[in-house]
């Protein structure tokens, strides 16, 4: 054959392979419809080899989920781009016969990493200089809140999963995601195919829900270092639980509330539970990694051998810990000697080989590892996970995923994808599930930008609560019917109540603010108080004050707990006498007191002390009152001190950029409001380096209800108008949007 010709036939068949894989990437696809007709409908994102090799299993998935009277959409690609993803779930949203109402990505598909929107999660802060694969937050908000918009940024080079979108200034700079949505991915496990592990799930759920399973057995199970370990927040739930479930605490129902010292180990006694066949819910309050669920720390005792024990083998593991990391061990021993008063011989077995086993089995034992929840079969159908980084389903093994692709029960578990904040309010309409709210319903009324779920989000239980009320239809087709909403307020459930609440909250319900005050001041329910006074903080609104002032002596004490943060938050004069009251009175709720505390530096200090020393002189009840007032005023001119040194560090022209920077970025924690102000100036000031007054207008972004606000939003209006740096003017805009009432 002519050489010329063979190089042209070679040349021909490369562009047609091309032009085949070509076609293969860039074809539309696949879209199988729904084969039912419903009110709403839902969607299967899958990616093309997931679909090829669990067909048959999604296929029955999907009419599992269609008996239930939910169209099912499957919708099959080569996944690409996140953005495909996105405008097919926002066309399919935005028509008017039978709108989306949620989705599922199983398998493969793009994970969005999103930049710039720390203040949508519950605690994730990180500079953002850091490496991108950790300073960026796994969201599938991109996916389910079109009002957010982003910039892409860059699909990751070694994770092709991975796609970097920066929140932009003009998106909305708060969460209400307008469908729900979840993942079904499956773990990466050493010696199991991964499709065959999709496949054994689709088929659990729909044998899980070929019948209606009631709410009957649920579990509370609490880590070590939860909530400060405070005993009156483990109490308060519990009663909250009681308002939610009421039916939980009849005869022939069980409740199990289990604390991490109940047995000791709490580990074996957590797995066993976990397993119960009859298990409906699990609420694990603990810390967490995207591999371990934290349950325990050293054996507690107040006798001296157990002490020792605990002190001789946290000193065991500081030598190996020096020697693994190459420093000197006889001096790391002489240090400890003399910071703890310890014999040398406390340490000098540190690395006999039957201390270093036992020393291991123990810290083993501590703890839930995935290697102990591949071994087990867990049965709870509804897991939930109140703990940091155990949604981490961009990891090829994570905990949340471990649960759902057991050989047990489980069908559902919501996780975080990063770290989590304590102080939060996980059991948020949680009583809904009882009223057979889709589970992914439940969850998109409650989640950050970290928060997920992990399997089936269109599970429900049987509704036993009131089954003349179709909750998903209200909240779906009837989410703008404020006299719905305004009926269902009269409703004997409590959290059908509380839903109602934020469903007039969204609509902007013109009485709202005044409903929610005789709300609170009326209300028997715990959670019902709670969801008042929060709407009240989010609606920024003058009756505000009035509640908070009550708040702070309410008999739950998740109410008292938000109250002084929000009055904090707020920053108020007016409510400084109610923060004082709390810091003087309120002494065996922990975690109230750190807030409480914590909240001190936000703000006057010297008002705060004055308000000490007149509400201590007025009292006659105070055993020992000079050194506890003593004490209390140190507290809070040391936090004045603290205060007043880093702002001299960020206005003084002679500190380093470092300090600087350090100084600027913890105001996002600490909103100081007398600050605000100086801030302000510093924003402005053309001749301060840009990327710290860049840093300095994020950190003013904090301040969402400070009594400052004004001054602020000038500042914003001003650098919009004049500066000349489109990145300072970027973040003042972003700045602005999120003071702005919602």
């Amino acid at each position: 054959m002519n050489p010329l010709k063979q190089v042209n036939m070679k040349k021909s068949l490369f562009i047609l392979l091309f032009l085949v894989q070509a076609v293969g990437l860039w074809a539309a696809p696949e879209v199988i419809k729904p084969g039912i007709q419903s009110k709403t409908s839902f969607a299967i994102i899958i990616d093309s080899q997931s679909y090829e090799k669990a067909k048959e299993a999604v296929n029955a998935y999907r009419a599992v989920i269609e008996k239930d009277g939910l169209g099912t959409y499957i919708i099959v690609d080569n996944w690409q781009s996140p953005q495909d993803i996105r405008k097919i779930l926002l066309d399919l949203y935005q028509q008017k016969k039978s709108p989306l109402e949620g989705a599922v990505f199983v398998g493969d598909i793009p994970i969005p990493m999103i930049r710039d929107g720390q203040f949508l999660t519950s605690a994730f802060k990180m500079d953002q200089r850091m490496n991108w694969k950790r300073s960026s937050i796994a969201s599938d908000r991109y996916y389910d809140d079109f009002d957010l918009k982003f910039d892409f940024l860059k699909r990751d080079e070694d994770k092709p999963l991975y796609f970097y979108f920066s929140l932009t200034p003009e998106s909305r700079q708060y969460l209400r995601s307008d469908i729900y949505t979840a993942r079904i991915k499956p773990v990466i496990i050493d010696g199991k195919d991964k499709y065959e592990l999709l496949n054994k799930y689709l088929a659990k759920v729909v044998k899980e829900r070929s019948e209606e399973n009631p709410i009957n057995n649920l579990s509370m199970m609490r880590g070590h270092g939860y909530n400060s370990q405070a005993r009156e927040a483990w109490a308060g739930e519990q009663l909250a639980l009681r308002e939610q479930f009421p039916d939980l605490f009849k005869t022939g129902n069980l409740v199990r509330f289990s604390d991490f010292d109940s047995e000791w180990p709490a580990k074996d006694y957590y797995l066993r539970e976990v397993q119960r066949p009859d298990l409906d819910i699990v609420l694990f309050h603990h810390h967490g990694a995207s591999d371990t669920q934290y349950l325990n720390g050293y054996k507690e005792g107040s006798d001296p051998n157990t002490s020792i024990d605990n002190i001789r083998q946290y000193l065991r593991g500081k030598v190996r810990e020096a020697k693994r990391k190459k420093k000197d061990v006889e001096e790391t021993m002489q240090n400890y000697m003399k910071m703890f008063g310890v014999p040398r011989e406390w340490m000098t077995d540190a690395f006999d080989s039957a201390n270093i086993l036992k020393d291991s089995l123990l810290d083993a034992s501590l703890d839930v590892h995935l290697e102990d929840l591949h071994a087990i079969k867990p049965n709870a159908r509804f897991v939930m996970f109140d703990a940091c980084y155990n949604g981490s389903f961009y990891e090829d093994d994570y905990i949340a995923g471990a649960y759902i692709f057991s050989d047990g029960k489980t069908i559902v578990t919501q996780g975080n994808t990063v770290n989590a904040i304590q102080d939060k309010w996980p059991d948020e309409f949680i009583g809904l599930l009882n009223c057979g709210i889709r589970i992914g319903q439940w969850h998109k009324h409650v989640q950050f930008l970290e928060t997920h779920l992990i399997g089936d989000p269109t599970y429900r239980f049987k509704n036993l609560a009131d089954p003349s009320l179709n909750i998903n239809e209200a909240i779906t087709l009837h989410a703008k019917d404020n006299k719905l909403w305004q009926k269902l307020q009269k409703s004997p459930i409590v959290d059908v109540r509380c839903i109602a609440l934020r469903k007039l909250y969204e609509n902007h319900d013109a009485s709202l603010p005044k409903t929610l005050k005789e709300t609170f001041s009326n209300s028997g329910a715990g959670v019902e108080r709670m969801e008042a006074m929060r709407l009240l903080f989010l609606l920024n609104a003058p009756e505000l004050h009035d509640v908070l002032k009550l708040a702070v002596n309410d008999s739950y004490e998740l109410v008292r707990r938000f109250a002084v943060e929000y009055i904090s938050e707020t920053g108020s004069d007016d409510l400084i006498p109610a923060l004082v009251n709390t810091l003087l009175n309120d002494w065996t709720s922990t975690r109230v007191q750190y807030k409480a505390m914590d909240g001190v530096k936000l703000m006057n200090t010297a008002k705060m002390a004055e308000e000490i020393k007149k509400q201590a002189a007025e009292s006659s009840q105070w055993v020992n009152k000079d050194a506890i007032v003593k004490e209390l005023l140190d507290k809070v001119e040391r936090l004045e001190a603290g205060n007043k040194k880093d702002l001299d560090a960020v206005m003084d022209t002679a500190t380093s950029k470092k300090e600087k920077m350090f100084a600027i970025r913890s105001y996002r924690n600490n909103p100081i409001h007398e600050i605000a102000p100086q801030l302000c100036t510093f924003s402005l000031d053309p001749n301060r380096d840009a990327e710290l007054r860049i840093a300095a207008i994020e950190a003013l972004s904090w301040f969402t209800h400070s009594w400052q606000q004004d001054v602020i939003i000038a500042a914003c209006d001003k650098l919009i108008a004049t500066d000349s740096n489109k990145d300072i003017v970027r973040q003042a805009q972003k700045t602005k949007a999120r003071l702005l009432p919602e």
